[in-house]
């Protein structure tokens, strides 16, 4: 199996393009939020920022994954929550690039028992909210939800503004809602931010990796999945 590098929130960072050429001989998965950046990014760099990430799947579609984060999203759909920083000046050319490419992004990427997404899963979302099937792949649920299930996907929780007592989807689900991830599952996610490569044990067997540090040049390596 080759090695798999995972690469946090962009956020219109150029920083990818070295750990690209640093890993020729792994798959990289982008973890999603490609716009929306914290300082100051021109708006043609950043754009140009994200068609060079499109380009590189296109170049090498079974060794590149790209996830999408809530500041994608909410170029897309006009009806899932705006995160933060939205940007109105490039919203038709970002809904443009994104749905021009849709095919080229997933919500989720699974090998074996490890489990990539923007901000992760925990057990009971998945089970009481979302009512994923445990016993069937995880990702192929998250990619392909049912109608009934799309309010859970694309919820914001309560740590991050949402509803009293409501858990975030796969795109905004808060560290402190993710005691208790996945059962049986090793997670890889961005979403939270961490100033390093984070591990975390659930209480009962789960595994979570934060990798939402780009900002301070740190990103995943795994030589072999779990």
């Amino acid at each position: 199996m080759r090695p798999v590098v995972g690469i946090g929130d962009i956020h219109g960072r150029v920083l990818w393009k070295k750990i690209v050429e640093i890993h020729p001989e792994a798959r990289i998965v982008f973890l999603g939020d490609y716009l929306d950046p914290f300082g100051f990014v021109p708006r043609k760099d950043l754009l140009a920022n994200l068609r060079q990430i499109v380009a590189l799947k296109q170049e090498n579609p079974e060794n590149v994954v790209l996830l999408l984060g809530n500041h994608d999203l909410h170029y897309m759909d006009p009806d899932v929550p705006r995160a933060s920083r939205y940007d109105f000046q490039i919203e038709e050319e970002a809904a443009r690039i994104f749905t021009e490419h849709r095919d080229l992004f997933c919500y989720a990427w699974q090998e074996g028992n490890c489990l990539f997404t923007h901000a992760g899963v925990s057990q009971d979302w998945f089970t009481d909210d979302f009512r994923g099937d445990v016993t069937l792949p995880v990702a192929g649920q998250l990619n392909h939800p049912s109608e009934s299930q799309l309010p859970a996907l694309f919820r914001v929780g309560y740590a991050r503004g949402g509803k009293k007592e409501a858990t975030g989807g796969i795109f905004w689900a808060d560290m402190t809602e993710l005691a208790d991830p996945l059962h049986g599952y090793v997670q890889v996610v961005g979403h939270n931010r961490v100033q390093k490569v984070t591990e975390r044990e659930g209480k009962s067997g789960g595994k979570i990796i934060f990798c939402d540090c780009l900002r301070y040049g740190d990103y995943l390596y795994l030589e072999h999945l779990f």
